[in-house]
């Protein structure tokens, strides 16, 4: 015990010693508080949050509803601090008009958006000129080999045509959804990869299915997104369903790369899709001698997996609604077909430019992508540098994120917003479409979604396709809901079983 006493004394500090490490801490404690109070007098208001996480443990599954809800009370333009991050929401069209147009917001996270499972960035997460370089090259390609072209469009008729002939099961229901997917996934996969696939093809039926298990397992408020000190945690314990989803990560990636091996393989000079495009500008970078660690085989594949993710969810989700609607509402369908009548027929296949005179037709797409508000919030985005949106100070680094469910559903914008109603896009008259600024489906300004044209002329002509050949009917007593379910997109939670019940000329 003595020895122990003669320890302790050897540790004995002087009285001034702790005055001084007392003196630091109460330094550093008043700095910090200081520091805090600074930073968050600086951001819009908000509710507090909890130490560490902040707001994230009172998120639901469906964060557009409560962040649609803070902002009648903190108003339209708040923050609330998510996990790591100051995070201000945009939840009224003028604030969001100004933002949009703002290149202090055109930044993304230092983060990935799937930390530990993607490790390489797609274009879509990339900042600054190495964004701006990887988007100018890949709409550039795009454009050569098709997008926005009458010859890209005549490949997607023919691909419809072929998805009609799934349709017929006698009279019996089929699985629209799944049929959807595969479908859409062929448009994708003629400009990635220069070719489309079978309906039965194992391979696309695999890519298929994983891609709509990332869509719909990764929340757009995911844990790791703002808590990227967890991801180890999450990747050694297998947490939030991450063996499925990595698998499927797996399927995508390597589904891709063996399509780059072919390309590599060819070794032609001919560009006939994205992969071609993006080897040949490649292989020009190299012969300049331009070592560039953004362009790579690593980031044209996750360039691709982005593209056909992205393409596939949005489209294949906004075609599950309007089944939902064309069945809930019949005499909607009927009004389309009765465009079809007067500016088609039932013969010629429809073409893009015959919706300039399909105004009903263009007021029911436009309000199915409104209700059902698929892309429900934007891709995070990070401030670059200070800046203001209206009134409020965003510091740099701050995240924003747009909550286009709010002006999708903003009685100010919208008379009776719930209500299912394409006639607010029609003049009174009923003769032209009027397609306001504020919808903005596939976003605004310069990150908008490069894939917007072949979204427009896929949904048209498939609607138009469909209502040409088809009565869309579910069986009696069918309950049609629109619940919706939310991982990457919004998209119904239950599809109803849908009959194809083929219809003649004199219908």
């Amino acid at each position: 015990m003595q020895k122990v006493m003669s320890l302790l004394d050897n540790f004995q500090v002087s009285a001034p010693l702790v005055n001084a490490l007392i003196g630091i801490a109460l330094f550093w404690l008043v700095k910090y508080l200081f520091n805090t109070i600074k930073r968050i007098r600086s951001l819009p208001p908000g509710p507090w949050g909890l130490p560490i996480v902040g707001y994230l443990p009172f998120l639901g599954d469906h964060v557009y509803l409560q962040f649609d809800q803070l902002s009648k009370k903190y108003g339209p333009v708040y923050c609330l601090k998510l996990g790591d991050f100051d995070v201000v929401f945009v939840c009224d069209w003028p604030h969001m008009k100004e933002a949009v147009s703002n290149d202090a917001l055109l930044a993304r996270p230092h983060a990935a958006f799937f930390p530990g499972a993607v490790d390489d960035r797609s274009f879509g997460e990339m900042s600054g000129n190495p964004w701006r370089e990887h988007r100018r090259l890949s709409l550039h390609i795009l454009r050569d080999v098709g997008l926005g072209t009458s010859t890209l469009e005549t490949l997607v008729k023919e691909e419809i045509d072929q998805f009609l002939t799934t349709l017929v099961n006698d009279g019996e229901s089929v699985d629209f959804k799944k049929k959807i997917s595969h479908s859409i996934v062929n448009n994708i996969s003629i400009l990635l990869f220069g070719h489309k696939y079978d309906h039965d093809d194992p391979a696309a039926i695999a890519i298929s299915a994983a891609n709509e298990e990332i869509g719909s397992s990764l929340n757009f408020a995911g844990v790791m997104a703002f808590l990227p000190w967890l991801t180890t945690i999450v990747f050694k314990f297998k947490l939030f369903n991450l063996a499925k989803v990595l698998k499927c990560f797996q399927i995508v990636d390597s589904h891709i790369q063996d399509e780059i091996d072919k390309h590599q393989e060819k070794n032609s000079q001919e560009v006939v899709d994205y992969i071609d495009g993006y080897l040949a500008e490649m292989k020009r970078r190299e012969k300049q001698t331009k070592v560039d660690d953004n362009f790579s085989i690593d980031i044209l594949r996750r360039n691709a997996a982005s593209f056909y993710g992205a393409g596939t969810e949005t489209v294949a989700s906004t075609m599950e609604w309007v089944m939902i609607y064309l069945v809930k509402y019949p005499e909607y369908q009927d009004k389309i077909r009765s465009e079809i009548a007067d500016v088609i027929g039932f013969e010629r296949r429809p073409d893009f430019v015959d919706r300039n005179r399909m105004p009903f037709t263009m007021a029911f797409i436009h309000e199915a992508h409104r209700i059902g508000s698929v892309v429900a919030n934007n891709l995070l985005r990070r401030a670059s540098s200070d800046t203001k949106i209206g009134n409020h100070n965003i510091p740099k680094d701050s995240l924003v994120i747009f909550n286009f469910w709010s002006i999708n559903r903003d009685p100010k914008l919208w008379p009776n917003p719930n209500k299912f109603d394409p006639t607010r896009f029609l003049t009174e008259d009923g003769t032209k479409v009027v397609k306001p600024p504020y919808l903005i489906p596939f976003g605004a300004g310069k990150r908008n979604c490069p894939g917007e044209s072949l979204a427009n002329v896929e949904l048209f002509l498939y609607i138009v396709c469909i209502i040409q050949k088809y009565r869309v009917k579910v069986k009696p007593g069918t309950e049609i809901s629109t619940e919706a379910s939310f991982g990457l997109s919004r998209r119904p939670s239950e599809l109803p079983t849908l009959i194809f019940e083929k219809i003649s000329n004199s219908d």
